[in-house]
């Protein structure tokens, strides 16, 4: 049986990233643990972490991006094409969302795909994906090759 669910691995840039601005959030605690800097940091913390991405599962017609607690979905009839693009990322520019807090997750542009949507953990492995409407979205499953063959068998090898 086709695998249908993927992990989401954090590259190394993210874990250092997402470990060094955790610290310091905590780290401002102790030089005001006042009740609203204690809201503010927590609210941080979980407000990305909520919007990270934790994996990936291709079922009931539709890719779903797992995050914490909550899944965004994205019709498999809307997808037009799938293309397994190391380092698509390179050289981007996060125009708005969470740029390397529990995952690199949002709107992006560079040269390469001109804008696009994020929703990865590792800028190595990723995965583009083309919609509908010329929308572009990029993700990072454990295993590209296996991801790709599952979304295809999905799609009924047509894309």
């Amino acid at each position: 049986m086709m695998r249908q669910n993927f992990k989401a691995p954090w590259d190394l840039k993210l874990i250092i990233i997402t470990s060094i601005v955790v610290v310091i959030l905590a780290g401002s605690l102790f030089i005001d643990p006042s009740l609203i800097n204690s809201a503010i940091v927590l609210a941080i913390i979980l407000g990305c972490a909520a919007f990270g991405v934790y994996g990936y599962s291709i079922k009931e017609e539709k890719l779903k991006i797992l995050r914490l607690g909550w899944a965004k979905e994205v019709d498999l009839k809307d997808i037009t094409n799938i293309d397994m693009t190391p380092h698509a990322m390179i050289g981007s520019i996060r125009t708005f969302g969470i740029g390397g807090l529990f995952g690199y997750i949002g709107y992006y542009r560079n040269s390469i795909l001109g804008s696009y949507k994020a929703y990865a953990t590792n800028t190595d492995n990723t995965v583009l994906i083309e919609t509908t409407n010329d929308r572009k979205i990029v993700v990072t499953p454990d295993n590209p090759a296996e991801f790709m063959e599952a979304l295809n068998k999905c799609l009924g090898n047509t894309v």
